[in-house]
């Protein structure tokens, strides 16, 4: 039985292991920026006040989506999907999508709620 040479396995690679389309590192710094200062903006816009509300969403949106990736890459699996990174990224896609539409619909749940347990005066 052959033993893998360590030095080889261990090598840094330029290629990500999870296959994205090219972006340049420009408009990514722009993004993440922006989805930075949105966070700012949204703490003092009644972030502040509903911060619980906005952690529960977030923590229970990434819960169920961790859950739920086998079964996306299941689908990707049988449409034949996850055979290119075309594919992946459309996967990948998907996956955040889900994501993002479950966070706002769990924090409209859990605001909705509230505003019928304690309503306005």
């Amino acid at each position: 039985m052959a033993i893998a040479d360590s030095l080889k396995v261990v090598q840094p690679s330029a290629d990500y292991f999870l296959p994205w389309f090219k972006i340049n590192e420009t408009a990514s710094v722009v993004a993440l920026t922006m989805g930075l200062i949105i966070f700012i903006i949204s703490y003092f816009a009644g972030g502040r006040e509903n911060r619980n509300k906005l952690i529960i969403s977030t923590i229970l949106s990434v819960v169920i989506t961790t859950f739920a990736v086998p079964l996306f890459l299941k689908f990707g699996n049988w449409t034949g999907l996850v055979k290119s990174q075309e594919g992946m990224i459309f996967l990948v896609l998907l996956i955040f999508i889900f994501l993002g539409g479950l966070a706002c619909h769990i924090y409209e749940i859990v605001t909705v709620s509230a505003k019928e347990a304690h309503p306005p005066e």
